[in-house]
């Protein structure tokens, strides 16, 4: 056990007098590091702030795209005949009738009795190629002839090159278990595709076709009879393989056809089963032909997808403003005596923040016309309470999704009208002008576009694009702004920016690097530093004093000890 010599000759807890001495001494030094404790909570309340802000916009962006989500019903419950999904379609239904569904082209031969007749062999490890090489081709029922030369002389080869070669083919050999040659090949084009009529010889739409490829030294590559394949030359069309041209011309067994149905009576003909093209945001998924059954299918919007997500960007904004009032909520001690303040108590960015975000999502959109259905997000069923957060009536919310789902989402995203059929907004952002903007535009050939945009009194003119699109300068007014132009007109845009695009704009200019919070906690960082270096020189100079004031103690009882020696003496004299 150690033991402390202090005091021996005085009496005094020099070490407990020290202590004291340097706890005062210290205040100063503790009131630093107080400070830069503050600083460092400060600091990361407001970097939670920042990623809760970087959620919710998220959030937000996730509630755009479910309002172009949306249901599908179908009278076929089965879905026998025909299936479809949509996003971003007009509302309705659409009654589909399958006359016949697309086909892809395949290449095979067998009897009635189901016995292959050509394309066949008893081995498919076997020799397929009687002379020491050869070269072959493959044509898709895309047209394209794609050449090749077998890597291992068998049909198991044949069918790996072909299928390496990039033809428009897919090769496979099937068991059929039948006759002296069960193993067949079976040549099937990738995709379905127009079903022309075969006409003997020649590059043929709608057909697959595989040769043999006549040698450089003019000597046709020789194959086994059971394949049945004929040689010809690449002069753009070669000779269908010999004993399956009846196939290919009479039977039609090997011919694609096209997909044949109607929608709401009209009649329509694709080269695939998928068909995107035919209404607007609606994919149909043909299964099944039977020109006696129709099937109606119903779009309609999503509301409970929409709903889950108004939900979620209310959640994200409620965690912000719970984060915030925790963070600026004052603690007192047992007695009620010694108050504690929160680590955002009376700072002014986030408080700045906070009145922001709430003024956007209290707010309107920003030039959303008079006559719109939906103007402000309480209309939609958001409440404030009491407590600063915010609450979402379901009901209210789905019933206005109802009504007019586009009007609902125009309170929340950028969206634009037009006073001319020719020209229409594409997009726009949070740096893009609210308001009425006019356009003078001319569309030449090939899609060049060329005009001018006039808003607030100030002109853009001299703008170009491409394809049919023109967009406003970087740095403008009106950045972020694109349009689809199909022909040259004059007129008047009106632009307006939903609570979202406001929103999001608003939380990007806070997080940037350059925001406010950045540049708060850039500030907090070098405010840390400094304190940092006051800490240490303070400190060191406390340690000098300790060590004084040490030193000081042990002079004193090393002068008292000599004083009582000398007492001593002469006291004994």
């Amino acid at each position: 056990m150690a033991v402390s010599f202090q005091g021996v000759t005085s009496g005094l807890q020099t070490d407990s007098l020290i202590s004291a001495i340097m706890a005062q001494e210290s205040l100063g030094v503790q009131r630093l590091q107080d400070k830069q404790t503050q600083n460092t909570n400060r600091s990361a309340a407001l970097n939670t702030m920042r990623t809760q802000l970087e959620s919710l916009t998220v959030s937000m962006a996730s509630l755009y795209d479910s309002f172009n989500k949306r249901t599908v019903t179908s009278t076929d419950a089965d879905s026998t005949y025909v299936t479809a999904t949509a996003t971003g379609a007009t509302n309705g239904s659409y009654e589909v009738k399958v006359s016949q569904v697309a086909t892809s082209a395949k290449l095979s031969s067998t009897m009635a009795s189901g016995e292959p007749t050509n394309l066949a062999v008893a081995d498919p490890n076997a020799a397929i190629l009687t002379s020491s090489s050869g070269s072959f081709a493959v044509q898709g029922t895309d047209g394209v002839v794609k050449t090749f030369q077998l890597g291992n002389n068998s049909l198991n080869g044949l069918r790996d090159a072909i299928n390496a070669s990039g033809a428009g083919v897919t090769a496979s050999i099937v068991n059929t278990g039948k006759g002296t040659n069960p193993y067949q090949l079976v040549l099937t084009a990738k995709d379905t595709t127009t079903g022309n009529t075969a006409t003997g010889t020649g590059v043929t739409g709608g057909k697959v076709i595989l040769a043999a490829i006549a040698n450089q030294d003019s000597s046709a590559t020789t194959v086994v009879d059971s394949l049945g394949i004929s040689s010809g030359t690449i002069t753009g069309t070669f000779a269908d393989p010999t004993g399956l041209s009846g196939g290919l011309s009479s039977s039609g067994s090997n011919i694609g056809q096209d997909a044949l149905f109607s929608i709401n009576g009209i009649e329509m003909t694709r080269q695939s089963n998928t068909v995107d093209d035919a209404v607007d945001g609606v994919t149909f998924t043909l299964q099944k032909g039977d020109t006696s059954n129709a099937t109606t299918l119903t779009v309609a919007q999503d509301k409970t997808s929409a709903s889950t997500a108004m939900q979620d960007v209310i959640t994200k904004y409620n965690a912000i403003i719970t984060t915030y009032k925790s963070a600026t909520q004052t603690t007192k001690d047992s007695e009620g005596v010694t108050i504690t303040p929160g680590v955002l108590t009376n700072d002014v960015v986030a408080r700045s923040i906070i009145s922001q975000i709430r003024s956007v999502m209290s707010g309107s959109p920003e030039g959303l016309s008079d006559s719109a259905t939906y103007k402000s997000t309480s209309q939609l069923g958001l409440k404030t309470n009491v407590d600063g957060t915010l609450s979402l009536d379901a009901t209210v919310f789905q019933k206005a999704l109802a009504t007019d789902p586009v009007a609902v989402r125009n309170v929340f995203v950028f969206s634009g009208s037009s006073t001319s059929g020719s020209v229409s907004v594409a997009s726009g952002g949070a740096k893009t002008a609210s308001g009425a903007v006019s356009f003078d535009v001319t569309y030449g050939t090939g899609g060049a576009v060329t005009g001018s945009l006039t808003v607030g009194g100030t002109t853009y003119s001299g703008l170009t694009g491409t394809n049919g699109t023109l967009s406003a300068p970087t740095g403008s007014l009106l950045e972020g702004l694109t349009l689809n132009v199909t022909a040259s007109g004059t007129g008047t845009l009106n632009l307006s920016r939903g609570i979202g695009t406001q929103l999001q704009g608003l939380i990007s200019s806070l997080t940037s690097y350059n925001g406010a919070i950045e540049n708060t906690r850039s500030n907090i960082d070098e405010q840390n530093k400094t304190l940092t270096s006051r800490i240490d020189s303070a400190q060191a100079l406390l340690d000098k004093r300790q060590a004084a004031l040490k030193k000081q103690f042990d002079q004193m009882e090393a002068t008292i000890t000599q004083l009582r020696t000398v007492s001593s003496s002469l006291s004994s004299i």
